[in-house]
């Protein structure tokens, strides 16, 4: 087992090879005669971690725990095995008893420390990841994986401070610089912490009042707030510092339409297109525009280029019903109808 698998994040569930237990595994007595050896078991068990039978390796591990429960061999590979079937809870049980008899100054002893500090990590226990997952960014420093979990579990417990000096490293950047507060106020966004992530960009303007993308951030949780009108002026900030950003225009279009606006959507939605061709988003809501305008012809073209780049789309292909209900196209209609009615109960079926 090299460190450089160590050093990537677990996935969620890990595909397992079984195979037949091997002959001590399988076939031992309930209480053999005499314990294994010690020895022969470890590489034994090892060479089945390896090759990915890890259900043989702990069968035949448990076998030799009965005998010599105290073993930090066998509780440090037990913990090996458990983690590497994404079962974290028993890793961090095996694990926490091997680490506290490893020699810190050996490369198992980082070992543990890692899967530790990722098994908790992975079961939500944010504060018990955090010692473990910043003494491995001091042995591994130029770890982004280690980094944006240490930074997620800074958020968690509300530590912006820290959390901005972690992103910080990781991208780069001052942590005192105004990128570094958009930076970390983009991941509060995406951890839902909102009031704590508008507080970190009103500082990163108050740093650099032409920073881009801070004004759009605010503006999009002011319109998600239902403070249309404060999320209009904030985007329209954004358009004149940063008038290239495709993704400004696109929201200021949509918050026009929710105030019905119609007339007024169509520019920003029509300059979003232009600047990125390539996402469907400002299609359907030009589509709708169009449609709420009794522009028929233009809604359909909208909305059909907007599901060659994304056929899955309920809302496209509800809108377009729309439009051919409007046309009096009825058997169109009805097969687009049909169609959302299948993406969104699928959809619903999600977890």
């Amino acid at each position: 087992m090299t460190s450089t698998s160590f050093r990537r994040l677990p996935a969620i569930a890990l595909a397992v090879a079984l195979s037949a237990l091997a002959a001590l595994g399988q076939s031992a007595p309930r209480t053999p005669a005499k314990p294994p050896d010690d020895s022969a078991i470890v590489a034994q068990a090892q060479s089945l971690i390896d090759a990915g039978k890890l259900d043989s390796a702990i069968e035949m591990l448990s076998v030799a725990s009965r005998f010599k429960p105290n073993d930090v061999q066998v509780k440090y590979l037990l913990g090996l095995a458990y983690y590497r079937k994404a079962d974290y809870q028993r890793a961090v049980e095996h694990i926490s008893f091997a680490v506290r008899q490893t020699p810190e100054t050996s490369r198992q002893y980082r070992e543990e420390v890692q899967i530790l500090g990722l098994s908790h990590y992975m079961l939500g226990h944010i504060r018990e990841a955090i010692p473990y997952l910043e003494q491995l960014g001091r042995w591994w420093p130029g770890s982004t994986e280690i980094a944006y979990a240490l930074s997620i579990c800074y958020i968690q417990t509300r530590d912006t401070g820290k959390s901005r000096e972690t992103l910080a490293r990781m991208f780069n950047l001052n942590p005192a610089s105004a990128a570094a507060y958009l930076v970390n106020a983009q991941m509060l966004v995406r951890q839902r912490f909102e009031e704590l992530a508008v507080k970190e960009l009103q500082r990163a303007l108050e740093l650099d009042p032409r920073l881009p993308q801070a004004n759009f951030l605010l503006g999009e949780m002011a319109i998600y707030h239902a403070d249309v009108e404060r999320g209009i002026e904030l985007l329209q900030k954004e358009i004149a510092i940063n008038p290239a950003f495709g993704m400004a225009y696109y929201r200021l279009g949509e918050a026009y339409t929710r105030q019905l606006k119609w007339n007024e959507a169509v520019g920003p939605l029509q300059k979003s297109i232009w600047l990125n061709p390539f996402f469907s988003g400002p299609y359907i809501v030009l589509g709708k525009v169009f449609l709420k305008k009794n522009d028929l012809a233009n809604a359909e073209n909208m909305l059909r280029r907007a599901l060659q780049m994304d056929p899955g789309n309920f809302s496209g292909h509800h809108l377009l019903a729309q439009v051919f209900q409007q046309a009096g196209r009825a058997d169109e209609a009805k097969r687009e109808f049909d169609l959302a009615e299948k993406l969104r109960a699928s959809t619903d079926k999600e977890p």
